[in-house]
């Protein structure tokens, strides 16, 4: 079984998050409660990293990962230009559930992208990541914490049964607010153009990229 850190993502302590900066400086990957569900963090700057990533979920290379980031400065350092929507998607909804797609920046490991030149990048919503994105000092992979094929997990429990010892860092920060993972927009073409429905409802999207007041 994995190592468990028990904490509270909302106060985290602050040696349980440097435990996890330390792993992940160390190239390793480590399990953590989000904003939406469990992720798996690793260094996305790093392809030994990003390739334990994939190993874990048993996921094919040609399924780009996306990637957290700690605020916009950051997310400009990972991309070879921010489009024109996103400050205004990312003034409205971020910290929160909604990623990003914007051209990749080729500093970030390969195999991130997949392949496609784009990444998609979130700025999470929870202290706990907050916390350890400052620590790490590096931009995170924030994929759903479950095996390819298998349900996303909301538990540390869950993570635990699903990978056992194979992610042998794993903070349970108790159940997820979400059993939804963030809203996937793309921004590389004319308009935005929703890839996956998630936690932000398509409606308060495009009332924001079209420039209507949201609630």
């Amino acid at each position: 079984m994995p190592r468990v850190l028990t904490l509270d993502p909302r106060h985290p302590d602050a040696g349980a998050v440097a435990e996890l900066a330390t792993a992940i400086a160390a190239g390793g990957v480590v399990a953590v409660p989000t904003d939406t569900v469990y992720g798996l963090a690793a260094n996305a700057l790093d392809d030994a990293a990003v390739a334990g990533v994939f190993e874990l979920k048993g996921r094919g290379f040609d399924q780009p990962l996306p990637v957290a980031v700690s605020g916009r400065e950051q997310a400009a350092g990972l991309a070879t230009a921010l489009p024109p929507w996103f400050d205004r998607l990312a003034a409205a909804f971020w910290p929160g559930a909604l990623t990003l797609v914007v051209p990749a920046a080729p500093r970030l490991a390969p195999a991130v992208t997949a392949g496609t030149g784009t990444v998609g990048l979130r700025q999470p919503d929870l202290p706990l990541l907050a916390e350890l994105l400052r620590l790490a000092g590096v931009p995170l992979t924030l994929t759903s914490a479950n095996r390819s094929g298998q349900p996303a997990c909301r538990t540390a429990a869950e993570v635990a049964a699903q990978f056992g010892a194979a992610c042998p860092l794993l903070a349970d920060g108790g159940p997820t607010p979400s059993a939804l993972p963030s809203t996937v927009v793309d921004l590389c073409g004319p308009e935005p153009r929703i890839l996956r429905p998630g936690a932000i409802p398509a409606a308060r999207l495009e009332a924001v990229w079209r420039g209507h007041r949201v609630s």
